[in-house]
């Protein structure tokens, strides 16, 4: 038998070999997701202007940020976002009706901290604080601190048939750094889904 021969059936018989199933791999069990895409839609405004814009913080000293426990968040700032103008689609052929509820829902992203739920500062040489999130009850009373990208105190949904106004309060944290602030820039960001209901 000649070489090119042989050659051909050593390549035949790995192509099958690699064509059968791994008879002696085991499995511990099996996780099947479930969901829906739909065609509601809600405008959504943050502080007025557009779904997309920037919040101020104010300019703060270092010595108002302290990096003992309990760390502090100083120097925020309130905002809202608006939610109204929605339109719900029933889900029948998925196994639901229309949705009743939205929820603005702080996904989790590159500036995320895993560990605080704080958003890093990217800003090029700048301060080592970072920005935390909270709910806030109107622009005067600060409450639970939202943790991107889990379900811990994200904010509560609002009927879709209303819409409705929620407020949140950012303000700079040594958590994440865990040293004492330093002087800088501070600039950080956070996309946000709506999760229908």
């Amino acid at each position: 038998m000649n070489t090119l021969i042989k050659r051909a059936m050593l390549v035949a018989g790995i192509s099958t070999a690699m064509a059968l199933p791994l008879t002696t791999q085991a499995s511990d069990g099996t996780i099947t997701f479930t969901g829906a895409v739909t065609a509601n839609t809600c405008t959504v405004s943050v502080n007025g202007a557009g779904n997309t814009t920037t919040v101020a913080l104010p300019t703060v000293s270092t010595s108002a940020l302290t990096n003992t426990p309990p760390r502090t968040t100083a120097a925020g700032t309130f905002f809202n976002m608006n939610v109204n103008a929605c339109t719900g689609t029933p889900l029948n052929d998925f196994g639901g009706g229309a949705p009743t509820t939205v929820k603005i829902y702080f996904e989790a992203g590159p500036n995320v901290d895993e560990t605080t739920g704080g958003l890093i500062n990217v800003a090029g040489a700048g301060s080592n604080v970072e920005v935390m999130l909270y709910n806030a009850s109107a622009a005067t009373v600060v409450g639970t601190q939202i943790k991107p990208g889990t379900n811990t105190n994200q904010p509560l949904a609002q009927l879709m048939s209303a819409g409705g106004t929620q407020w949140f309060y950012a303000g700079y944290s040594t958590a994440g750094a865990n040293a004492v602030a330093t002087a800088g820039a501070v600039s950080t960001s956070i996309t946000y889904s709506l999760i229908y209901q």
